[in-house]
């Protein structure tokens, strides 16, 4: 009877002790060697710790191991073998050699690691090491990438425990026999077919237009592929195919195979964004399967891709009764027909062994539902999105949105959508006066992206006005810096928030057309995120305080304005009061959130009906008694930053009224309209 010969392949981080564990196999294995790449290292570079070219040292691998085996040698191969399709593919080329390979797995733990490494005499960067940790929790050898047996072994396993695993080999191998005779088999049944379907389907969520990124993305794919210039691809299976290479490995980089799935996903509704409940087709096995893995049969196959394939349809899937994203899903699939059972311990297993492991879910825990990469919305809810997306952009101009709007029609439409065909059910009546095609290259309004960016980074600006823009007379000329908060659109235009830095009234707070601004000189100071968000918080309280985008131009009255002190602030606040007609009245008591509602009241609707939904915080807002004049016996008391007073927007909302509103308060706004009351006469009537 032949005996056959195994060899041995060591699997662990650097520092889990592989070294040693060879030299101890060795001691005890009869007719056995090691073929260590740290030695052939050596050897060829004359260090251990230089790199060196991989090929070169693979090809020394595998002529060293062919000749021992030729010898009858039971080879032990000392490296890290920390990623599956490493282990693959050094197992299909040692194929040929007629030897059946064991896998021993040490399983160290990290900070073990990290204490050996330290006593070594060559110490490898801790980066490596946890690198090679996380890559064998993510995907830990398995018997069906083409090894005989793998065995985990902790940090110290005895040689006894070895002895007693090769010891039973035979039996291990009837018994496995045994147990794949009743496996449903598929196409997918084969480790490497498995993998590469769903690392296909991991590249396809996480690079949306992936065949197509040359054209569509030609930087982010040049990205992808670490690349020095824009690749070109004659086709899409080509791209493809490098970006499998690069992102998971050259073994996975099969363009038949991959063409083959592409279609089967497609066929199962993988690829399209209308949610199906329609039985997966059985993918016809094409080759015997040696060794299974643990979705093999078909059952636990059909589980776990059907899985998939809701929570892409559905992301987010939870109940709130059931306060368990597991859960949650686990109910929906049984309504919908697609689990039977309560099926839970299966999905979690499904998810710590496939979903994480290749990326399809997030890193971080999910705890209110779960969905795949950046799909977050459901199809409906997508296309609610891009309508509301369309009516935004069309009407403000908004440059990002434009884009992003362009993105998502190419993108709708290649997954059978026309934004055309929408209804507009909403759409948004303001709109931008501004034609940015007349605008100097310069403006601020045509640099958009960029401004975005010197926002997010705190980045101090030297800003201009144009020459003959629009300007009122407090307007100060030239340049000035300022830390630019935020992009906020109002009514007819686009405005930068903003801080000046410098000047008498540096720390003040204001809005200003983009259109009418230009940078100047390139400024080296930034500033952190915290005192940012700090600038923009303070801006939003003095905005949400006021009656429009002016903020007024003292820096010190803003102080005084947000001062935790009431006295203090009250130097810096006035109190509005206008009286109404009936007949604007029942106008203006609709707008119950025109000013801040904590500083607003009103006298009560003439109206004996009562306003719906009565609140509290309502009979608050209508607390006012009426005025005494019989023909604007309708009060509004709002208390506002005294900069109101100069605000040309609320002067105009007031003046488009007529005579159906009586300005009582502050006595040097009634004096000021009174006198453009007058100016307006004697425009419009000028004979005595």
């Amino acid at each position: 009877m032949v005996v056959p010969l195994y060899c041995h392949l060591l699997i662990g981080p650097p520092g889990s002790g592989k070294s040693t564990l060879a030299q101890r196999m060795q001691a005890v294995l009869s007719h056995s060697c090691i073929v260590s790449t740290d030695q052939i290292r050596q050897e060829l570079y004359g260090c251990a710790a230089e790199q060196g070219s991989w090929p070169e040292i693979e090809s020394e691998v595998m002529r060293r191991i062919g000749e021992e085996v030729d010898q009858g040698q039971s080879v032990i191969y000392d490296a890290t073998n920390a990623r599956r399709p490493w282990r693959m593919a050094l197992l299909q080329r040692l194929k040929p050699l007629g030897v059946d390979w064991i896998g021993w797995h040490l399983k160290t733990p990290l900070a073990t690691c990290h204490q050996w490494n330290q006593k070594r005499e060559r110490q490898v960067p801790a980066g490596v090491i946890e690198a090679a940790h996380l890559a064998l929790r993510q995907f830990p050898p398995l018997a069906a990438e083409g090894f005989w047996a793998v065995y985990a072994l902790e940090a110290e396993a005895s040689i006894d425990y070895i002895q007693s695993r090769l010891q039973g080999l035979e039996r291990g191998r009837i018994n496995r026999r045994n147990r794949h005779s009743r496996l449903q088999s598929h196409r997918y049944s084969t480790l490497l077919d498995f993998d590469r379907l769903l690392h296909l389907l991991s590249l396809l969520v996480h690079y949306p237009g992936l065949g197509h990124l040359q054209d569509r993305d030609p930087s982010g794919l040049q990205r992808l592929l670490s690349a020095g210039s824009p690749p070109t691809f004659p086709d899409a299976m080509a791209e493809i195919c490098a970006v499998m290479a690069r992102q998971r490995g050259e073994l996975y980089a099969d363009s038949t195979a991959l063409a083959q799935d592409l279609a089967w996903l497609e066929a199962n509704g993988f690829l399209s964004p209308r949610p199906t409940v329609a039985a997966l087709t059985w993918p016809e096995l094409e080759q015997p399967v040696e060794t299974p893995h643990p979705y093999s049969d078909w059952v636990a196959f059909q589980r776990v891709m059907t899985f998939i394939r809701f929570v892409a349809h559905h992301p987010l899937c939870w109940q709130p009764e059931l306060q368990s994203s597991l859960a949650s899903v686990a109910v929906a699939m049984q309504a919908h027909g697609l689990l039977v059972g309560e099926g839970q311990a299966a999905l979690r297993k499904d998810i710590e062994q496939v979903l994480k492991p290749f990326g399809l879910l997030p890193a971080a825990r999910l705890r209110r539902g779960y969905f795949l990469g950046s799909g977050i919305l459901s199809e409906s809810e997508l296309l609610k999105v891009a309508s509301v997306l369309q009516a935004q952009a069309k009407n403000i101009e908004d440059p990002t949105a434009l884009a992003l709007l362009d993105t998502l029609r190419d993108r709708l439409q290649r997954s059978q959508h026309d934004l055309a065909d929408l209804y507009p059910v909403r759409a948004i009546g303001n709109r931008s006066i501004i034609d940015l095609e007349r605008l100097p290259a310069t403006a601020l309004a045509r640099t958009l992206t960029q401004l975005e960016h010197e926002i997010e980074v705190g980045q101090l600006l030297e800003l201009n006005r144009f020459a003959g823009v629009g300007r009122f007379e407090t307007t100060d000329d030239g340049f000035f810096q300022a830390w630019p908060l935020q992009i906020v659109f109002h009514n007819i235009a686009w405005y930068l928030a903003y801080e000046r830095a410098d000047g008498p009234e540096m720390g003040l707070l204001q809005f200003e057309r983009l259109d009418r601004l230009f940078r100047g000189r390139l400024q080296p100071q930034t500033r952190n995120g915290a005192v940012q968000r700090q600038a923009l918080q303070r801006l939003q309280r003095l905005y949400q305080a006021s009656s429009g985008l002016y903020l007024g131009h003292s820096a010190k009255m803003q102080r005084q304005f947000l001062s935790p002190r009431p006295d203090t602030q009250a130097q810096a606040s006035l109190m509005l009061e206008l009286w109404f007609t009936d007949a604007l009245f029942a106008f203006i008591s609709e707008g119950t959130q025109r000013f801040p509602i904590a500083a607003m009241k009103m006298s009560p609707k003439r109206s004996k009906t009562r306003p719906p939904n009565p609140t509290a915080s309502s009979d608050a807002l209508f607390s006012l008694p009426p005025s005494p004049d019989p023909i604007y016996p309708n009060r509004l008391q709002v208390m506002l930053p005294r900069w109101a007073e100069q605000d040309r927007d609320l002067r105009r909302w007031i003046l488009g009224f007529g005579a159906e509103v009586k300005l009582v308060a502050p006595a040097a706004m009634v004096a000021e309209m009174a006198h453009l009351s007058q100016a307006l006469v004697q425009l419009y009537n000028p004979h005595p």
